[in-house]
C-alpha cells in the first residue's frame, strides 16, 4: 500500500489540461473522495492505472510526469521526505533513500552509482508498463530536482543530465523542454545524471538532532510495513515474473503462493483486479521491454514470455500496444511526438 498522494497529483494534474479526474480514476476501483483524507491509501497497481488513463487522454502531452512532479512539494512525502531534507550532504541523503525506498512514493526502484566524477541515480522501469516510461522519468527529475532546491540555496542543475534509450531527436528535446534540464537519447536504461562535487556539499539546513528524529521514525515505520502482509496482486505479479517463460494458470500460482484458487481469486477482486488481468500485463510489458533494447525475434521474445503460439502473442500486444512487435524499434517512442 501507499499514499494517495502520487494519484492526487495526477487527478489534479487532469484538472488542469481538461481532464476529468472521473477519467483518470477509471479502472481502479476509486472514487476522488477516497484520495481526500490524510490516511487514504491505494494501491501501486491503482496508480499505474490511473498514468495510463492519463497518458491514453493526453497522448501528445510528454510533460505529464513532469506536471504531477511539480504537484508533489518534498513535504508532501511525509517523514521519509524529512529525513531526506535533513541529511547532511546529497549523498548521505541518497542513500538513505535507498535504505528506506519502501517509504517512498516513487513509482520505480533504482540504484545510486558513483564513478568517481558522476553521480547515477538509476531507474529500474522493468515492472513498469511501457507507456508510463515517460511520465516516470519526468515525475522523478522534477521531484529529485525539487528536494535539492530545498536543501541547497540556489543548485545550479546545468551540469545535470536526463539520460534515455528514446532515439528520436525531437522526443528527447521535447523531454527536455517539459523537465528543464539536459535530456540524452541512445542511453542503455533510465538515468539521472550529476557532478559528484554536488553530492559533497553541505548542506546548510541540516541538523543532526532532526536528522537522527526523522531516521529513527522511519525505521519504526519500515518495521511497521514490514510486519504487515505484502498485497496479493504483489505476489502474483513477482510469481509470475519469477516464472515469466513458463505457461501458468491461476490454480499453478495459487499453490506456488500456498493458498487455494478460490482464496486467491478473492483476494484479488478485493484488491480491484484479477488473475487474467495481472498476467497479462506481465508479460506484454516484458515483451514490449525485450524488443524495445534487445532487438530478439519476435519469435524468440514470444517464447520468453510464456507464449506458445507467436500468433497469439501478436495479436495480444497488438491490442494492448496499438501496434506490432514487429513494429516496436528503438526509434519507436511510447507516446508519439507530434
Amino acid at each position: 500500500m501507499r499514499t494517495a498522494t502520487g494519484i492526487r497529483a495526477v487527478c489534479d494534474v487532469a484538472q488542469d489540461i481538461g481532464i476529468d479526474p472521473t477519467e483518470v480514476l477509471k479502472n481502479t476501483g476509486l472514487q476522488h473522495s477516497d484520495l481526500t483524507g490524510t490516511d487514504s491509501h491505494v494501491t501501486w497497481l491503482q496508480e499505474i492505472q490511473t498514468i495510463r488513463n492519463i497518458v491514453r487522454s493526453a497522448p501528445h502531452d510528454i510533460g505529464l510526469g513532469a506536471k504531477a512532479g511539480r504537484k508533489l512539494h518534498p513535504f508532501a512525502h511525509g517523514m521519509y521526505g524529512f529525513a531526506l531534507l535533513t541529511a547532511p550532504t546529497l549523498r548521505v541523503s541518497a542513500q538513505l533513500s535507498l535504505d528506506y525506498m519502501k517509504l517512498s512514493t516513487g513509482l520505480t526502484s533504482y540504484t545510486v552509482d558513483d564513478n568517481g566524477d558522476r553521480i547515477h541515480i538509476r531507474l529500474d522501469m522493468t515492472e513498469l508498463p511501457p507507456e508510463a516510461h515517460t511520465f516516470a522519468i519526468g515525475a522523478q527529475s522534477v521531484i529529485t530536482m525539487d528536494f535539492i532546491r530545498e536543501m541547497l540555496d540556489a543548485p545550479d542543475f546545468s551540469d545535470m543530465v536526463v539520460e534515455t534509450p528514446y532515439t528520436d531527436a525531437r522526443y528527447v528535446q521535447d523531454i527536455a523542454s517539459a523537465i528543464g534540464v539536459t535530456v540524452q537519447g541512445s542511453m542503455p536504461g533510465f538515468a539521472l545524471s550529476f557532478s559528484s562535487a554536488l553530492f559533497d556539499e553541505p548542506l546548510p539546513k541540516s541538523d543532526p538532532a532532526t536528522f537522527q528524529y526523522c531516521v529513527d521514525q522511519c525505521q519504526i515505520l519500515l518495521e511497521q510495513q514490514d510486519a504487515k502482509a505484502d498485497l496479493w496482486s504483489q505476489k502474483v505479479r513477482h510469481t509470475i515474473l519469477d516464472n515469466i517463460e513458463d505457461e501458468l494458470n491461476i490454480q499453478t500460482v495459487a499453490r506456488m503462493l500456498a493458498t487455494t484458487e478460490r482464496t486467491l481469486r478473492r483476494r484479488l477482486s478485493e484488491e480491484k483486479t484479477s488473475f487474467r488481468e495481472l498476467y497479462l500485463d506481465a508479460r506484454l510489458s516484458r515483451a514490449h521491454h525485450l524488443l524495445e533494447i534487445s532487438g530478439l525475434h519476435v519469435d524468440t521474445v514470444s517464447w520468453r514470455v510464456g507464449y506458445a503460439e507467436p500468433a497469439s502473442f501478436t495479436r495480444a500486444f497488438t491490442k494492448r500496444f496499438g501496434m506490432s512487435p514487429g513494429q516496436v524499434r528503438p526509434q519507436k517512442t511510447p507516446i508519439e511526438s507530434s
